[in-house]
Parts: structure tokens; sequence; C-alpha cells
């Protein structure tokens, strides 16, 4: 039986690997200025991570409460990815990352805008996000958000005291379709990576629910489908304009 933290189209694979493959691409395009969106009270570096890195690190997140919960020592920034006015601040980050963000952001289009303005020329982002269509996040985005936000408090009471659940939208999260492919390239990005994962373990407590739901994703990773994925991680770079050296 295969692994699913080894299996690299199963979604644990993706949250397991996400750290090693983010700092990966800072380490290799030697990035300085990093920022982390949603990072809130557990940022993914740990203050001697970013110290070994020797990075100038920023958490940007929309709740100033989580902020506060985070470790002193490093940028906090309350802010709105998908509202921000980046113009005023842009080309700033080598580096930008989210990982469980993008779903919460109401106007998708508006985010991935904005982290192309902050990032410098050459610069790269690296998001982790769940896509539609996997049947739990149609559902999840169905419901109105008080059913929504009960359902996992029942079927995960830890869930109650520990990280709130904050509003999904979904806005501009798919997996790597032809269409979702000219989005990003019509903002400038270039496309470095956009793999698919697919499973979930939302409905493993409910049996029936949880047993066609693995069916299904087991089918789509079978069929490598771009549409009907489960998660996705996406590498985007911003070009260096035409005649710029890495210098300058």
């Amino acid at each position: 039986m295969i692994d699913p933290k080894t299996d690299p189209l199963d979604s644990a694979y993706a949250d397991v690997h996400f750290k090693d493959r983010c700092c990966q691409l800072i380490t290799a395009s030697g990035a300085r200025t990093v920022c982390e969106i949603g990072g809130g009270r557990s940022p993914l570096l740990s203050l001697d991570e970013v110290r070994a890195l020797k990075l100038d690190y920023t958490i940007l997140d929309v709740s100033a409460h989580e902020l506060r919960r985070a470790p002193d020592g490093y940028t906090k920034v309350v802010g709105d990815i998908g509202a921000l006015d980046a113009s005023s601040i842009a080309d700033r980050y080598d580096f930008m990352f989210s990982r469980m963000v993008a779903e919460h952001v109401r106007d998708g289009a508006a985010m991935h805008r904005n982290v192309f303005s902050l990032l410098r020329p050459d610069g790269a982002a690296f998001h982790l996000f769940p896509t539609l269509f996997a049947p739990a996040f149609v559902l999840n985005r169905l419901l109105p958000e008080q059913a929504a936000r009960r359902l996992v408090v029942a079927l995960w009471p830890h869930r109650a005291s520990e990280i709130p659940k904050f509003p999904v939208r979904y806005s501009k999260c798919f997996g790597p379709t032809p269409r979702m492919h000219r989005f990003f390239e019509g903002l400038g990005y270039g496309i470095e990576e956009y793999r698919p994962f697919y499973g979930t373990t939302y409905a493993h407590a409910v049996p029936v629910l949880g047993g066609l739901e693995a069916w299904f994703n087991t089918t789509m990773a079978r069929r490598r489908s771009t549409r009907f994925t489960s998660y996705a991680w996406l590498v985007l770079r911003k070009p260096r304009p035409a005649g710029r050296t890495a210098h300058g």
C-alpha cells in the first residue's frame, strides 16, 4: 500500500513537503525579503530558521488578533492581500507565499495582482490551496457559513477552541486547467509549477461519505484530472523586464 505522504499525487504529500519546497525556492533564488501571507499566529519558518537563512521575514495577515499571537521578532503587517493598495509598496519582496489562505480571499484575482505588484522583478510566489471541484470543498462553499461552522465543530470538536474558521470563497482556487494557465499568464506571471493533488480527510469521519469521496478522488487521480483536483501548489515568477540583468 502506498504511503500517502510519499505519493506525489496525494494531498498528504503536499502538506508534508510544502515547507521543504518553500525553503528550496527561497535558497535557490537567493531570496532575502520574504513575505508569508496569512501566517497569523503560526508562521511557517521559526525565528531560528529565519535567522539561519538571513531573511527579512514579514507576516501579512488580515487578523490583528492572530498576528499578536505570533512570537515577537517577525515584521508583522495587518492587511488583506485581496484589498491592498499594492501600488504604493510595489517591488518589495523577493519571495511571497501562502498556505491555505487563497480560499478565504474574497477576490482571488485581486490577490494575485497584488502579489505580482509586491514582488520584485524575478521574484517568485508559492501558494498551496484547496480547489474546486473536490466534493468536500463544493459542499463547504455551498453551505451557509454558520452551517459549515457547526459541521466543522461537530466533526472536529477541538477546532472550536483552536484556529478560527474563516469564511471560504474559493475565488480563483482551481486546478491547473488551461483556463487557469491563461489567467495567471494574463496577469504577467510565468508559471513554473502548477501541481495538482487529490484526496481530503474531511469526510473520513462519516463512513459512507468518506468511502464515496475516496473513490471519487482516487478515480480523478488515476485520470490526472486537472478540473476535479483537491489541492494545488503553484509556483509563479514575475519576469525581469527585457534587457534588465539580475543586478539591475
